[in-house]
């Protein structure tokens, strides 16, 4: 099973945020190269309306020039209680990013809201070639 299906059949808006950093987490154990984990949380407006995202990503170099982005966005409207927390925190260490995610404001916040939206997807990225 590949780790988009892995985590597409794992996690849903049904799904608790503290089962979602755990399934997320588990399929960091799978072994890739050149892996980086960011935790990513801030309003944002990628569909023309302001959202606010709980994004855990994991990003490994690619087959071809480049590099993957494995993305888990869970999606909330935004709150005044929520809305004022922003950060992009790069970690290379998983259990050093499932503590820095279960320990964060934004958790803590978020750990008990329904879940508006939920979005799971590979991006590639290519390096820039001056």
């Amino acid at each position: 099973m590949d780790i988009l299906t892995f985590l597409k059949e794992n996690i849903t808006t049904k799904t608790p945020l503290c089962e979602i950093v755990d399934t997320f987490c588990k399929m960091c154990e799978i072994d890739l190269n050149d892996c980086e984990l960011l935790f990513e949380t801030g309003v944002f407006s990628f569909t023309c309306d302001e959202l606010y995202y709980f994004s855990l990503v994991r990003q490994y170099k690619a087959e071809s020039d480049g590099y993957n982005q494995i993305h888990v966005d869970v999606i909330y409207p935004p709150s005044s209680k929520i809305s004022e927390f922003s950060r992009a925190d790069w970690v290379e260490n998983v259990d050093e990013f499932k503590q820095k995610v279960l320990s964060s404001e934004e958790y803590s916040i978020l750990k008990d809201e329904p879940i508006y939206k939920l979005d799971i997807y590979k991006e590639l990225k290519r390096r820039n070639l001056i």
